[in-house]
């Protein structure tokens, strides 16, 4: 397996290559699909940030329910370029998920870091510098491939980001093993508000 790319030069070359073109097939519709039920359920499709959006693939299975806005981050100005969004809608800014800010003032209903959270060297608190960027009510809402080997690093991030968000500081809504027998790959998915 190719190792993920750590620079946005990098990541600009593998989005042109189509390295992450898999994304758009059925097998990966899954999560895209629990995601999408979360936030209309929750009622938090008003304002949505997507954090490591790449190609914008949340949006378009979002435009369809009715979203009202979204942002998409990401750190591949080439990924951005092949998304299709409305900018009627959504606006995609080139970003590093440690880094972003979002504008003065603006905040979202929900925040959601699909497939993104495996960058980060402490997921919980990536997850927790966003909290200031949630409007009332808003909900987190996590993806994160679970790999078969229990001890890896990866799954190790996954303990870690759900042992803090089984704090107090948190409301769980929802917890998810999502298994693609079709893909033979395992994600963990949460929905957490942040406790009042």
């Amino acid at each position: 397996m190719a190792k993920n790319a750590s620079t946005a030069d990098g990541w600009d070359e593998e989005y042109r290559a189509g390295r992450w073109s898999f994304l758009r097939d059925l097998p990966e519709s899954g999560r895209y699909g629990i995601i999408g039920m979360w936030l209309s359920l929750t009622e938090t499709l008003d304002s949505v940030l997507d954090i490591g959006c790449g190609e914008g693939l949340l949006y378009e299975r979002l435009q369809p329910m009715g979203i009202k806005r979204y942002v998409g981050v990401d750190l591949a100005p080439a990924a951005l370029n092949i998304a299709n969004v409305d900018p009627d809608l959504a606006s995609l800014r080139a970003g590093d998920l440690h880094t972003f800010t979002p504008e003065e003032g603006e905040t979202f209903s929900a925040i959601v870091f699909n497939e993104v959270l495996h960058f980060s060297d402490d997921p919980a608190a990536a997850v927790a510098r966003y909290v200031p960027f949630l409007a009332p009510g808003g909900v987190i809402a996590v993806s994160m491939y679970s790999p078969k080997r229990l001890e890896s690093g990866a799954n190790r991030l996954i303990s870690r980001l759900w042992e803090a968000t089984d704090g107090v500081e948190w409301d769980v809504l929802d917890d998810y093993r999502l298994t693609s027998d079709k893909k033979n790959v395992t994600w963990r998915l949460r929905l957490v508000r942040p406790a009042i």
